[in-house]
């Protein structure tokens, strides 16, 4: 485990310079689609946009994630016995609700545009959606041979907005040919949906990590039977298992056994480890005899 630790060190900061460089890329398509789609009254770019924005924050939350961890490791600050991973969490919370707000203005924008189809500048559409393509195609280059997990959550968001602006490209492309206006807020609509589902399922996911709730994978009712199942391990109560960030799986029990207290707690680490993912697990062993009395 110790090696483990270490080797994440490493990747922390082997990752802020890729990570530097798609902030950089990501927040110059921002603007150029932001602009260009006033410029074009594109809807859709705007649209992508509001995809590319949530990129962004999820890099910023990578990147800032980093660093804090970095400042912290350095300088041994006792205050946060946890640590700062709950900043990310948090950060989280907020850009999903944000996110709802935005895909709400989009949808209006859109259904009013299908009553009354707005003017759209195909070829500076075309011309800006190929621009944030190949920035978001570069982006993806820099950061898929990421190793730290944070950043291999950013590189997944790169990816959805390369598919989004390729959505957008057809969009453009389709207008130029047919003069079909209506397909502008359709594709907007469609970009819409699917930041809704992930702003949703982002929100869901902070509410339970902060709620301290089990994983949704980890059944605590199976935890404790698998651990009974140890040799020389007679029963197991008190169990909490919650996470302190997106990846990172606590747990605290205590264990009724036998054998002597130190190789039960090894054991029990261990196969929490090996078995479930949760890297830190605090382990009281009670003898026989207490944990009779507990259950009495």
């Amino acid at each position: 485990m110790a090696h483990n630790h270490s080797h994440d060190h490493i990747h922390d900061h082997s990752d802020i310079r890729p990570l530097r460089i798609a902030i950089a890329l990501t927040l110059t398509v921002l603007i150029v689609q932001v602009v260009g789609g006033f410029i074009s009254g594109s809807l859709a770019l705007l649209s992508d946009a509001g995809h590319v924005f949530v990129d962004l924050a999820s890099l910023l939350i990578a990147y800032f994630g980093l660093r804090i961890a970095a400042r912290a490791r350095e300088r041994h600050d006792i205050r946060f016995t946890f640590g700062l991973r709950r900043i990310e969490i948090l950060a989280a919370l907020t850009n999903g609700f944000l996110l709802i707000g935005i895909c709400i203005y989009i949808v209006i924008e859109a259904v009013e545009r299908l009553s009354a189809p707005t003017e759209v500048h195909a070829e500076s559409m075309l011309a800006i959606a190929v621009i944030g393509f190949i920035a978001n195609a570069i982006s993806a280059l820099y950061l898929h041979k990421s190793e730290h997990i944070t950043t291999r959550s950013a590189y997944l968001h790169v990816l959805t907005d390369l598919m989004s602006s390729g959505g957008v490209i057809l969009a453009a492309i389709t207008i130029a040919i047919t003069n079909w206006m209506w397909v502008d807020p359709v594709i907007s609509m469609v970009i819409a949906i699917l930041i809704t589902r992930g702003a949703i399922r982002v929100i869901r996911e902070s509410g339970v990590i902060l709620m301290e709730s089990a994983p949704q994978h980890i059944d605590p009712s199976v935890v404790r039977m698998e651990i009974v199942g140890l040799p020389g391990i007679i029963d197991a109560h008190d169990i909490h298992i919650w996470q302190l960030g997106q990846h990172e799986l606590t747990a605290s029990v205590h264990v009724v056994s036998e054998r002597a207290n130190d190789d039960v707690v090894r054991d029990v680490q261990e196969y929490l480890h090996q078995r479930f993912g949760i890297h830190h697990a605090t382990v009281q062993v009670e003898s026989k005899d207490l944990g009779d009395d507990c259950g009495a």
